[in-house]
């Protein structure tokens, strides 16, 4: 019995990160356990603490009748409470106590039903005379709120749920794209898996999902106007992201404030169209011969064919879809890693282009990208293009929107990074950031600056400055949006990709959330381990970014959470139905206090039949 007794009175959220050996110890201020990630533009914080009683915090709004916010005091239940830790009810004999949460939009705005690209995600936070106050002018800035206020709670020693007693707290970010790109064409990846990482991304403030759909490998979307694209293009029919899935995704981001913004990628990165629609791809020719495969330089058929007319009407039904199936009005074309071996060798295309004057492929290629992006202006939707096109002297539409993945450090032919920034903003273009940040190169944990020569490996992406060596003008400043972490998938799948992507990923977020001169690394790693102890407790299987250890609540651990039904999507179909808050203004909008599901409900009386047995057994 003693032996249990010590089981559940040792359930609180301390975690610690040690050096790698002995003779490198960190430098860097040690974080306390409610950290906040990313860093808010402004914060003022005690030491003093109220208590808060576990399962039953009061959540009041000015906002009637918004899914956005009655679904996220829903959502935030098993954050502000993990369910599987031990919390004790405060003293008996204390009123020290945390009375509710007040979440107030500011003048006569609305319940926006989708966040863009200029939405004001500000807030204030305020903790005072035992109550907490978010204050923001639109339901993004009260979402970013909520998810801060849900990192100030936390577990004590003593099992006390807790939060500081004075707060006060002026946030926005510094960047208004913040954006994560998965590959979902090299290796499937589930739709429960892509809700989890959307779920993690609100936990960092991120606001854009860039969803690669397809690419050589497999085309996994099924189009609803071409269906043989993925019957016959994806690995399987089980590997498919139907309508019904992508609208779930879709709208799951809604709620969390997120855009999804879906890249078809053309005229290269298309072998997969070639199992449907052969009549789009280039025949390879060599020898005189068509079909002609040559090791690292060609397939046997690749990349469209601009000569065909039928590409361009295919191209554009397709896109029209895509702006009929995604909200965003932003559709990413891809257009990069053009490789023109094949055109080349194709007798058909070389006389097109001397019937054409076309006299080179980089001619060929800006040919194809301006019928494009004409298909771009008919539809009213804002373009993004690799930066190759550009690289190209393509002129894009106004509005483009270029993202710059080339560096030097990846290629001698290459310029850095900040310049081809600096050049793009500086010629009128909007520019969001990706080449320092492929989070898929993988390294050792280990990353050397002047300072040590035993830093972290998020060092490098969270010691990048963006506008570092931008040398414009304050108008064209404002034209570079922000960036995104890159996550290809060559080697990722379900399997692997929460752990291989979080909580490097983190140290992008804060790049583009936190002012600039929020950047000392070596007291980071300390706020970053927090914080990826956190993810832990909301079911995310975040790597180490050090030794150390988190808690009893470490995936395969007695009280892990990772697989908890409270953070898992594996059955979840959505319903294209909108949940009508009956709340008013001045009333109680949410209680903590009910379980959130059914299959909550379930797993609970799991764990209370598992208590029973182990208190027999070790009786």
């Amino acid at each position: 019995m003693k032996y249990l007794l010590f089981i559940l009175c040792f359930y609180n959220i301390q975690c610690d990160i040690t050096y790698i050996e002995v003779k490198y110890p960190l430098a860097g201020k040690r974080s306390p356990p409610n950290a906040i990630w990313p860093h808010p533009q402004k914060i003022d914080i005690s030491n003093d603490l109220l208590y808060i009683h576990p399962n039953d915090l009061k959540v009041y709004s000015n906002i009637e009748n918004c899914d956005i916010i009655t679904k996220a005091i829903e959502r935030y239940k098993p954050i502000f409470f993990p369910p599987t830790l031990d919390m004790h009810h405060p003293p008996s004999d204390t009123d020290n106590i945390l009375q509710n949460l007040t979440l107030n939009i500011k003048g006569n705005s609305q319940c926006e039903k989708y966040i863009e690209l200029n939405s004001n995600e500000a807030y204030n936070l305020t903790i005072s005379q035992k109550i907490a106050l978010v204050e923001a002018n639109s339901v993004w800035g009260l979402l970013r709120g909520l998810e801060t206020v849900s990192q100030l709670i936390y577990i004590n020693e003593q099992n006390y749920v807790v939060i500081n007693s004075s707060v006060h707290i002026i946030d926005s970010p510094r960047f208004r794209h913040r954006g994560v790109m998965l590959d979902s064409a090299r290796h499937f990846l589930p739709v429960s898996i892509i809700k989890k990482n959307l779920d993690v991304m609100s936990y960092n403030k991120f606001n854009v999902f860039h969803w690669h759909l397809v690419d050589d490998q497999s085309f996994p979307f099924e189009s609803k106007t071409f269906p043989n694209l993925s019957r016959a293009g994806a690995f399987s029919h089980d590997h498919v992201y139907t309508p019904a899935d992508v609208a779930d995704i879709i709208e799951h981001a809604r709620l969390l404030g997120i855009r999804v913004i879906p890249e078809i990628d053309t005229p290269g990165h298309t072998h997969s169209w070639s199992k449907s629609m052969p009549e789009l791809i280039t025949v390879c020719w060599s020898h005189g011969k068509p079909y002609q495969a040559i090791y690292s330089i060609q397939g046997e058929m690749e990349i469209f064919n601009p000569s065909e007319p039928r590409v361009y009407s295919t191209m554009d039904t397709l896109l029209r879809e895509m702006k009929e199936r995604f909200p965003s009005n932003y559709i990413h074309l891809g257009m990069d890693e053009v490789y023109d071996k094949c055109w080349l060798s194709n007798p058909s295309i070389r006389q097109w282009m001397v019937d054409n004057n076309i006299l080179s492929t980089k001619s060929l290629h800006k040919y194809y990208a301006d019928r494009i992006l004409d298909i771009t202006r008919n539809l009213s939707v804002t373009p993004i293009v690799w930066q190759d096109v550009w690289d190209e002297k393509v002129e894009l539409p106004p509005g483009t929107i270029i993202q710059v993945w080339k560096d030097s450090s990846d290629n001698i032919e290459f310029a850095s990074w900040a310049s081809y920034l600096n050049r793009a903003a500086n010629e009128g273009y909007n520019v969001i950031l990706s080449s320092p940040w492929y989070l898929n190169y993988i390294n050792y944990g280990k990353y050397n600056t002047d300072a040590s020569v035993m830093n972290l490996e998020f060092f490098k992406y969270y010691e990048v400055e963006p506008l570092r060596q931008f040398s414009g003008s304050n108008e064209a400043k404002q034209r570079i949006l922000g960036g995104e972490a890159c996550l290809w998938g060559e080697f990722v799948d379900g399997t692997n990709l929460l752990s291989r992507f979080w909580p490097k990923a983190a140290a992008v977020a804060e790049r583009l959330w936190s002012p600039a001169h929020i950047n000392n690394s070596e007291d980071a790693q300390f706020r970053l381990d927090v914080h990826r102890c956190r993810l832990l407790r909301r079911g995310i299987p975040a790597q180490p970014i050090l030794n150390g250890y988190c808690g009893n609540y470490e995936l395969g651990m007695a009280k892990s959470m990772i697989n908890h039904p409270a953070f898992n999507y594996d059955s979840a179909v959505w319903n294209d139905k909108t949940v009508q808050s009956s709340s008013h203004s001045g009333k109680v909008l949410a209680s903590l206090s009910s379980s959130s599901s059914l299959r909550m409900f379930s797993y609970n009386v799991y764990s209370i039949l598992l208590l029973f047995i182990g208190y027999f057994y070790y009786k």
